[in-house]
């Protein structure tokens, strides 16, 4: 693969050194080092991520406590949303940078937690490293963001993301392979240091990578602004974000997302280990095949957005996501170890198919809202309505699995014995069924209204 501008450093250029506007009909040199920052950044991610949860669970954690890993970016957005305007002061990029290694910096810490004896402080101290992870994740994105989509052409942005995606997914498929074989069928706690070695080592190539993606072009000068106009309140910021076109349907739409389907890929781990019986390789075979379905998916999701629109790509994910929750009712249920072992993979690539149509819509609409004054603000305004239902779902839900677990909770349901995790599945059903729903009249109101347009 060839990389263009490598000579761009740490160093953020002068405005005179930016590059010139990129034509709408392609992608600039500059970003295929974004590729190669996103294959590595998968490479961490995936090592952090599964693996984590499977950890501190084996550690002695909660389902409270592993829902409670995605409620980490609720709490720190009122930090972000202070930090918006010195992102801005500061630089996208040199704030992407910082951040972006600050972050396998601190994961590193995993390591040492695995390999040495820390008794009762293991579960606080990996709380407490991946607190610090989203810390800096979501300072870093503040800039990121931006950064890329003052790079990215409008026209092609669909296609980006669609590129992006499909580097992330190949490296995921390499990784999750790997853990299956550092894992094994019944790891001790020590084994997984040598998954966090593999994450650290791949955070640091990512931001090499990415001190090689370009600088964004130069923007026109703009008037300074008159005295109303600095000072102006966060809050009226706030509320131009939801003054913004299609901004209160997005947040809906997220919020259904959020309510029904995100807490599903952490605690059916649980699920999967605990009332299943699953090994912790073969879960990241599992995750394997799901990195396969959205590696797949991202070779036309991008182009789909581009050609037919963002909400009927969002009707069609939330369909797929409640037949998904069907399935995962189903496992476990019938039939020998092999059937499960089958469902189990079946669901996991088609939730990667699902989740990542909406993920690359959620990003796609973001970047198009965005407006130029106060960018940084309103997609962080953005990420937080998204995180409010998305990271308290995992943890309320987690309580609620707590509680009927503990308490052996069973439910006969025309013959079946259904428990507490299966009782979860059916109301993601109902939930995903709602918004998708709204998704569909949402989508004919706006149909009606550009046929009157025309």
């Amino acid at each position: 693969m060839r990389f263009g501008n490598n000579k761009i450093g740490l160093r953020l250029p002068g405005f005179h050194n930016s590059p010139a506007p990129v034509p709408e009909d392609r992608l600039p040199p500059g970003v295929y080092n974004n590729f190669s920052f996103e294959f590595f950044n998968a490479v961490m991610f995936q090592c952090f991520g599964t693996p984590v949860i499977l950890f501190i669970r084996q550690s002695g954690a909660s389902a409270f406590l592993v829902g409670s890993l995605s409620a980490f970016p609720l709490l720190l957005m009122p930090l972000i949303l202070v930090a918006s305007p010195y992102v801005e002061k500061f630089g996208y990029r040199r704030t992407s940078l910082i951040c972006w290694a600050l972050r396998w910096a601190v994961c590193s810490f995993l390591i040492w937690i695995a390999l040495f004896d820390v008794g009762m402080w293991r579960v606080p101290l990996v709380l407490a490293v991946i607190f610090l992870f989203h810390l800096t994740r979501n300072l870093g994105i503040s800039g990121n963001n931006p950064w890329i989509t003052s790079i990215i052409p409008p026209g092609r942005r669909g296609l980006y993301l669609s590129r992006t995606s499909l580097f992330s997914n190949l490296a995921s498929i390499g990784t999750f392979l790997i853990i299956g074989l550092l894992l094994g069928s019944n790891p001790s706690l020590s084994q997984y240091a040598f998954v966090f070695i593999l994450g650290t080592f791949g955070g640091f190539l990512s931001s090499v990578f990415m001190a090689r993606i370009q600088p964004p072009p130069p923007q026109p000068l703009r008037p300074k602004p008159g005295i109303e106009a600095s000072k102006r309140s966060f809050w009226a910021g706030f509320k131009r974000c939801f003054a913004q076109p299609g901004f209160t349907t997005f947040v809906v739409i997220q919020s259904f997302y959020g309510l029904a389907f995100v807490s599903i890929p952490s605690l059916s781990l649980i699920y999967l280990r605990e009332k299943v019986g699953i090994s912790p390789g073969i879960i990241s075979y599992f995750a394997t095949a799901g990195v396969a379905g959205a590696t797949l998916a991202a070779l036309f999701w991008g182009r789909w957005i581009d050609r037919r629109g963002i909400m009927s790509l969002q009707l069609l994910a939330f369909v797929g996501l409640c037949f998904n929750s069907v399935l995962w009712f189903i496992v476990g249920l019938f039939g020998p170890d092999e059937l499960n072992i089958a469902i189990a993979a079946l669901v996991s690539f088609l939730s990667a198919v699902w989740i990542s149509a909406l993920n690359m819509s959620q990003t796609h609409s973001i970047m198009a809202m965005a407006p130029v004054e106060d960018r940084v603000l309103f997609q962080n305004v953005a990420v937080l309505m998204t995180y409010v239902t998305q990271a308290l779902a995992p943890m309320l839900w987690g309580i609620l699995l707590d509680t009927l677990d503990h308490s052996a909770f069973s439910l006969r349901l025309g013959g079946l014995d259904i428990g507490a995790y299966r009782l979860f599945f059916l109301a993601s059903l109902l939930l995903g069924l709602t918004g998708a729903v709204f998704l569909r009249r949402t989508n004919l109101r706006r149909q009606v209204v550009e046929d009157m347009d025309e």
